[in-house]
This record gives C-alpha cells, structure tokens and sequence, in this order.
C-alpha cells in the first residue's frame, strides 16, 4: 500500500486523515518533527511555511496541516494564532474577549499542505464548518477532543458547543462537513493525481 507521512503532533487529526487516506488506498505514518511554530496572518501561510521547514528536515514527500477558530466579530481572531491563544489566555480568555461582540458567528478554517517530492507545495484550504461562539465554556472533557476550541464552537443549527454532544451527533457534525474538508480534498487530489499519472504512462505504449 502507498504511504502518505502526516507530520503532526495531534493524534485526533491523524486518525481523520489516516481514514480519508484508507478509503483511496494510502497508508498514513504521522511523524514528529521540531518544526518552530511560525507567525503569519493566515492559517494558510503558516501552513505553508511548516510544509517547507518539514521538507527540509525531511526531505522526502509529506503533508502538514493547520486550523484554527476565526470570530467574525473579532475580525477573524485567533485564526493563526489558535494554539497560542489556548496556550496563554485560554477559551475562557477568549470568550472575555468576545463579550458583548456581535455577531458570535465563527468557524473553523482549515489548511493543508503537500509537498511533492521535487519540493512543490500543494495547498488546500476549507472554511466551511460554521458554527458560533458559545457564551460560556462547557465543562465536558471529550476525548477525542482536538483542542478545548470543541467545549465553545457551537455546530450551526445547533444549541451546544461540540464536547456536549454524545459520539454520535457529533459524527453527524463532522459527516456535514467532511466533504469539504482539507482532508478529503486531499485524498481526491491524490487519487486524481495518480489517474493521470497513470494515464501518461499508458499513453506511451504503443
């Protein structure tokens, strides 16, 4: 079976994409590299930026990704800068922020970097899991959890913030958007990329 490497600290997220993988005949090994954490002023660029610091250590093909919560009222914060967010003031620092801010839509962005095995980055992007800022935190703790983002992001049409919901609303939660996600575009990426690989090597017979 083919091999795609996820470099990536987040377990939960490698399981999604080690299934979208699976699904299109690709095995997922996720590998941890000391990448610096670096700035930038959307979640695509900074994407981009630990794809090419991981290729240079690397140096053999591989796949990143980032996400991160956008406020709409908020401008778009934290966006890029989520995992800092959560490491310094925290949901509840978030939601302080937030305050009396209209309106609380949000959503989670996010972006997907491949690069191939002569260094070309291949970027994918989603944006389109809509959701709003709870007023306060739920107290679940919900182990398959990717970050505490889950125990405030309220699914749209929904009246409870992800970490409340029981496994199976929130798989039907994540079946809306899975379509869509950087993941799945990835997976079909792939399987188009070696159809017409497949198809130039054909053409050539005689």
């Amino acid at each position: 079976m083919k091999k795609i490497t996820f470099v990536s600290t987040n377990r939960g997220k490698a399981k999604v994409l080690e299934k979208c993988l699976a699904a299109v005949g690709y095995e997922l090994e996720r590998l941890e590299l000391p990448i610096i954490e670096p700035q930038g002023s959307t979640l695509e660029a900074v994407a981009l930026d630990k794809a090419r610091q991981a290729f240079a250590y690397f140096e053999e093909p591989l796949v990143v990704e980032d996400s991160g919560l956008c406020v709409d009222s908020l401008a778009g914060f934290p966006g890029p800068v989520t995992k800092y967010m959560l490491e310094t003031i925290g949901v509840a620092g978030l939601l302080r922020l937030a305050h009396g801010q209209e309106p609380r839509t949000c959503r989670f962005v996010g972006a997907m970097v491949y690069v191939d095995e002569d260094g070309t980055p291949h970027t994918f992007v989603d944006r389109q899991a809509v959701g709003s800022l709870a007023l306060e935190a739920d107290s679940t703790r919900a182990p398959d959890a990717w970050s505490s983002v889950w125990n405030v992001f309220i699914p749209e049409g929904g009246t409870s913030p992800l970490s409340a919901l029981s496994p199976s609303e929130r798989d039907a939660v994540f079946g809306r958007w899975q379509h869509q996600s950087v993941y799945a575009q990835f997976a079909r990426w792939l399987v188009e990329r070696d159809g017409a690989s497949m198809g130039r090597r054909g053409g050539g017979v005689p």
